[in-house]
């Protein structure tokens, strides 16, 4: 009934995705994906966030050899991102400020941004990052349906250089919760299906090498009723229960981000709606 109920939201999510695309008349191919990048977005990128995606490792702009940009989905999680986001790059910020209930000003936003972890190989980049007028940073994970697809327990979590002999590197940065959840899910003691928690240690351990404490990690997704959903919310709570106090976490949902923005006045009409026509 669960695998049921995951197929059944990841079919309505491109369903509906279809539909506005239709609407448009913007002719998605089977496999949901538009004939260019810019027919996926609200407005065409800025010139500061495309040159982020360019220089990020993502492969979201380019069409390879044997598959499309990956922002050319309807269901890309990069589009959904840029699109609620890119608007907020060269304008004032206040709305979406207020929205996520930060006490201080946003000064920039910026896209793929890359935190090394001094580790061999490219770091994760992460989807969003916020500067505040303080120099916080808030680096952003955003999820539209990834989290629907579960994690198999053939999958490896953790390569082994996140844990050399001698080393911790979590707790070495300040994260020494991190470091015993690390640990925990690498030796198959803690199981999340849906939250990808590996990635989001991925992205601290970055954070903290890089800034320090200054930062915090937010989880933004876009929620679908059903049972995995429910799943999904209690992972998200245990993740935030074993380590948010000290990343500082905070977990959103994109629709009720959305509905905090339209209330809270001052947004841009034709921006509200056109997320609210897309994805709501």
């Amino acid at each position: 009934a669960l695998l049921q109920c995951q197929m059944s939201a990841l079919q309505d999510i491109k369903e509906s995705q279809r539909k506005w695309a239709i609407s448009r008349s913007l002719d998605p191919d089977a496999k949901g994906y538009l004939g260019s990048v810019e027919s996926n977005l609200f407005k065409p990128l800025s010139e500061k966030t495309r040159l982020q995606f360019e220089n990020g490792s993502g492969s979201e702009l380019e069409d390879g050899k044997t598959r499309p940009a990956k922002m050319r989905a309807l269901h890309s999680s990069s589009a959904l991102a840029v699109n609620f986001f890119d608007h907020w790059v060269d304008i004032d910020k206040s709305a979406l400020q207020a929205a996520l209930g930060l006490g201080q000003e946003i000064i920039s936003i910026s896209f793929e941004e890359q935190f090394p972890t001094g580790l061999d190989g490219n770091p994760p980049n992460v989807d969003v990052t916020l500067k505040l007028t303080d120099g916080h940073l808030i680096g952003i994970e955003s999820k539209f349906s990834e989290w629907l697809t579960p994690k198999t327990k053939s999958s490896i979590p953790f390569q082994p250089k996140y844990f050399p002999e001698d080393i911790q590197l979590w707790a070495d940065v300040g994260l020494p919760e991190s470091q015993k959840l690390a640990e925990a899910i690498d030796r198959g003691e803690e199981n999340f299906r849906y939250l990808n928690a590996p990635q989001l240690l991925k992205h601290v351990l970055g954070m903290a090498t890089s800034l320090g404490g200054d930062f915090s990690l937010y989880y933004l997704f876009y929620d679908w009723p059903c049972e995995a959903s429910e799943t999904h919310h209690e992972e998200v709570n245990r993740f935030a229960a074993l380590v948010g106090e000290e990343v500082r976490f905070k977990s959103l949902i994109y629709q009720e981000t959305y509905d905090d923005i339209y209330y809270g006045g001052g947004a841009d009409t034709k921006y509200l709606e056109y997320l609210h026509e897309r994805y709501l």
